[in-house]
């Protein structure tokens, strides 16, 4: 059975294989020590590193278990939601009859919801749900639009009122 911490990792980084999650649970468990709560789980500090002493490493890890973080980290630098974004956006558009554009400004800001650990189902389920709440008020309607839909303090009230709703 997987343990808190693993379930935890699972579902902030769902572009990791299993075994990379391991890994990488691993990885921070020799750096950490044993954790038997995954809330008292600290946040790795940055690896220390200047231009004369090599690549960074994970502070206390052998080169054999740098070799293993090698192989996650660049899965998890490299993880790209624009798909997912863009695949939310033109929801937003279908939904709300607009066309706004697949620009930086307005991705960035799905994205960073997508990063923070909402689906994009989570994300096309508020819109749907904001579509339905205001699209028959003019003062309303215009906020069915990225900037305040996806701002971090809107999103997560918004994803409250769902879950409240799912409860019911």
């Amino acid at each position: 059975m997987p343990s808190v911490a693993f379930r935890r990792i699972e579902k902030l980084l769902p572009a990791l294989s299993q075994d990379e999650l391991r890994v990488l649970i691993r990885v921070i468990e020799l750096d950490l020590g044993p954790t038997p709560d995954a809330r008292r789980m600290r946040v790795a500090r940055a690896p220390n590193s200047s231009p004369n002493n090599g690549p960074p490493r994970a502070p206390n890890s052998s080169p054999e278990q740098q070799g293993a973080l090698d192989n996650v980290v660049p899965t998890v630098v490299s993880r790209s939601f624009r798909s997912e974004a863009l695949e939310v956006l033109h929801f937003l558009n279908e939904k709300t009859s607009r066309n706004y554009r697949d620009t930086d400004t307005n991705l960035r800001l799905i994205e960073a919801r997508l990063r923070s650990g909402a689906s994009v189902q989570d994300c096309k389920s508020i819109v749907a749900r904001k579509f339905l709440q205001w699209k028959d008020d003019t003062k309303m309607r215009i906020y069915l639009r990225p900037g305040t839909l996806f701002r971090a303090s809107k999103f997560e009230d918004y994803l409250g009122e769902l879950e409240v709703r799912d409860a019911k």
